[in-house]
């Protein structure tokens, strides 16, 4: 049961604290790929913890936890002690029903979330297809989808292969170096499946709606995806030229739901920084932020885990 409350109080502690924590810090900004693992780490963090707090509850009162003991020649009673509760058996009957109850609806939701989430992407997208097919013509030069449009636009859809559009304003409207620099945003978005991150976290947040983390998530990683894309299109390009393409493309607001379109997040804060010169995070900082982000999801697991190993490893007994 110790266990339990303590994977409960660490569930709580994250949801509350790490979003604000994630949002104040500097490095997010200056390195958006490894703020998008953090924020994905936060959140499965936090999914794990629930989970295992049940599995903790659970545990005494399963067959498993004997089978388990009886495999490794361990002191059966021992185990039972690691986890014992002092409840009566009514009340831990009661909480093994409640744990199981809760991981179930929580992965339930889990899978309903995301999956619709992908689904609707899916669909939109083989919809928005359709539509190109009959509307836009295929750049060989440029290997894009051009379409007829008043408004420069410039988006990929999800999947392995795109496609990239790009409107008649904008291949008008752009010039060679700023076009380069559009065309390097959007293949980084689908070279690092930045569409898949981004679903993943709109179906966390329409499977728990009131939970802030994933509504923060949400927006934190939308916002990073981009900021991650534009660092590609500064390798390919340099900072002033995109930033003068993302100024040229900033009321670019027609691109469907389930693409990622260069100039429609928050341009104006992205310009700033392209221009601001932030110096890159050095490589030991990398490390550091990158182990506590695998520990967040691995302390749950540990936690759940650790009365049981002691028992185990401290109090083994040999039955002959």
């Amino acid at each position: 049961m110790t266990a339990a409350i303590l994977l409960a109080v660490y569930a709580v502690m994250l949801a509350e604290v790490g979003p604000a924590l994630l949002r104040r810090v500097s490095w997010v900004e200056r390195a958006p790929r490894l703020g998008i693992v953090a924020w994905q780490s936060l959140t499965a963090a936090v999914v794990a913890a629930v989970m295992m707090a049940g599995v903790a509850v659970a545990l005494p009162a399963t067959p498993w936890g004997a089978d388990l003991a009886h495999e490794l020649d361990a002191c059966l009673m021992m185990l039972r002690d690691a986890y014992a509760t002092p409840l009566s058996a009514p009340a831990i009957a009661a909480s093994f029903a409640a744990a199981l109850l809760t991981c179930t609806a929580i992965t339930v939701r889990m899978i309903y979330g995301v999956g619709a989430e992908v689904i609707r992407a899916q669909r939109e997208r083989r919809w928005h297809l359709t539509v190109l097919r009959m509307v836009a013509h295929h750049d060989e030069r440029l290997d894009v989808l051009v379409i007829d449009y008043g408004a420069p636009v410039a988006y990929c859809l999800p999947g392995r292969a795109g496609p990239i559009v790009l409107s008649t304003s904008a291949l008008d409207a752009l010039d060679d170096r700023r076009l380069m620099a559009v065309l390097a945003h959007e293949r980084a978005h689908l070279r690092s499946h930045h569409l898949l991150f981004t679903a993943v976290a709109r179906g966390l947040r329409r499977a728990f709606p009131f939970v802030v983390l994933f509504r923060t998530a949400e927006q934190e990683i939308d916002r990073l995806t981009e900021l991650a894309a534009d660092d590609a299109a500064v390798t390919a390009s340099d900072r002033l030229t995109v930033a003068d393409a993302l100024l040229t493309l900033a009321d670019d607001h027609n691109a469907p739901t389930c693409a990622l379109a260069a100039g429609s997040h928050r341009t104006g804060q992205r310009v700033r920084r392209l221009l601001g010169r932030t110096p890159p995070l050095r490589a030991i900082v990398f490390v550091i932020i990158g182990v506590l982000a695998r520990a967040a999801i691995a302390a749950p697991l540990a936690v759940a885990a650790l009365p049981g190993l002691l028992a185990i490893t401290l109090g083994c007994c040999n039955t002959g």
